[in-house]
């Protein structure tokens, strides 16, 4: 469910912790999460230097297939790849229909020079049958791809180099008989989802994955792979890497570079799901809707004259908004219109990676640009929109975590 960067021999790739204790504030699921045009699923993993977010967006489903769009920003910590330092990956999947009920190969890489087809493999979950084997006999098989960034590669398994020869198989086995809960931000609300613990030993690595208890949409909600394959930096090491650091060298750009962002060790792979957005399926039945609205913005707006939005997406470490957002934005431009007395105040937050200053800074320029792409792109008169930052200063939830620091970094609007 991520993009991989290349794998130079000479570096081993970044490890980060996965976290999977959620918020006490998260509600439990009342619902399934719907596989339908438009549903949204951002995955967070960490860096040393910031944590970046993948999207994918489900644009068709049809009785064939499901047509998803993948769109990742990163900082490229490739030193053998030129270029700019942040590296952008846009491309599409489409998986078959009878692989979302049977298969047993779950293709989690994204290449964007490849093929978009891949018979036999699923794309941001695994398959019913995976999980309903599981279920009913503890264990499954599963493949796992250990392909990497700046491959070619076709899904014609009578040519070379193809997607399934970096297939590795394995069997993984289910942890206890009672499902875990996961929080995940589901339209914008805290909400524990019930998922399926695996663990087993895949492509030679130690690996578990927490799958959502849904056949019909068994979305792989975090995984770790390579459980502990990195490990401490040893004395040597750790006084090259403090002497890079005081010398103000940077990681990515020198051989093996990279593995001074991990000096405790850790897991080479990991990927946690912090956002499910969804438009295609009612409101869960203890959602109140006040003012005859559906619209949770809307209704938070009206309810408590304060709305957090978490589906306002930006680049790395900018004020970049990225596309993905653009039902967000027309769905506030749309509430302004309707409220034609409404004056908001637009807040940016970030979360507390980085230093106070950078954050404050970038947290009022997310908040600008936000109040720009309303008034040019949808003509809100500037004069009821002003905005605001605060940075870290006020943290809905823990920075220690991937899906903290994710409810961290967010727009508030304010009825003023």
């Amino acid at each position: 469910m991520r993009a991989k960067t290349k794998r130079p021999a000479v570096a081993l790739l970044i490890g980060v912790a996965c976290a999977l204790s959620g918020s006490t504030r998260a509600q439990p699921a009342s619902q399934p999460i719907p596989l339908c045009p438009g549903l949204t699923i951002v995955t967070a993993v960490r860096q040393q230097n910031g944590d970046y977010e993948s999207i994918k967006t489900i644009e068709s489903v049809s009785a064939n297939a499901v047509r998803l769009k993948y769109s990742a920003e990163m900082m490229n910590s490739d030193w053998l790849e030129s270029g700019p330092p942040l590296k952008r990956v846009n491309m599409f999947r489409t998986v078959l229909a009878q692989d979302l009920r049977t298969a047993t190969q779950y293709q989690q890489v994204y290449l964007d020079r490849s093929a978009e087809t891949i018979p036999g493999t699923t794309a941001i979950g695994v398959s019913a049958a995976t999980l309903t084997a599981l279920k009913t006999q503890g264990q499954a098989a599963l493949s796992i791809s250990t392909a990497y960034g700046g491959l070619e590669l076709t899904a014609d398994a009578d040519k070379r180099p193809n997607y399934y020869d970096y297939l590795s198989a394995g069997t993984i086995a289910r942890v206890g008989k009672a499902t875990v809960p996961i929080s995940v931000l589901v339209n914008d609300t805290p909400v524990s989802l019930h998922a399926i613990h695996a663990q087993g030993e895949l492509a030679g690595d130690k690996s578990e994955f927490y799958i959502l208890d849904d056949e019909g949409n068994p979305l792989v909600l975090a995984f770790r792979i390579g459980i502990g394959a990195i490990e401490p930096l040893d004395a040597a090491m750790t006084e090259i890497c403090d002497g890079l650091r005081k010398g103000g060298v940077s990681f990515a750009q020198i051989p093996g570079g990279e593995r001074c962002l991990n000096p405790n060790g850790g897991d080479r792979d990991t990927l946690r799901v912090v956002k499910i957005t969804y438009s295609c399926a009612v409101a869960p039945a203890n959602a109140s809707t006040p003012a005859g609205t559906a619209d949770p913005i809307e209704r938070a707006l009206v309810e408590n004259r304060r709305a957090e939005v978490y589906s306002i997406h930006f680049s790395f470490n900018s004020d970049r908004i990225r596309e993905e957002s653009e039902p967000t934005l027309s769905q506030i431009a749309g509430l302004l219109a309707r409220h034609a007395d409404w004056k908001l105040s637009i807040e940016g937050h970030t979360d507390g990676i980085g230093a106070d200053s950078a954050n404050l800074d970038l947290s009022r320029r997310r908040a600008a640009a936000v109040k720009a792409a309303l008034v040019t792109r949808y003509q809100i008169d500037g004069n009821r929109l002003s905005t605001g930052g605060f940075g870290k200063s006020q943290p809905k939830d823990t920075n220690d975590t991937l899906e903290g620091r994710a409810r961290n970094r967010r727009v508030e609007l304010a009825r003023q």
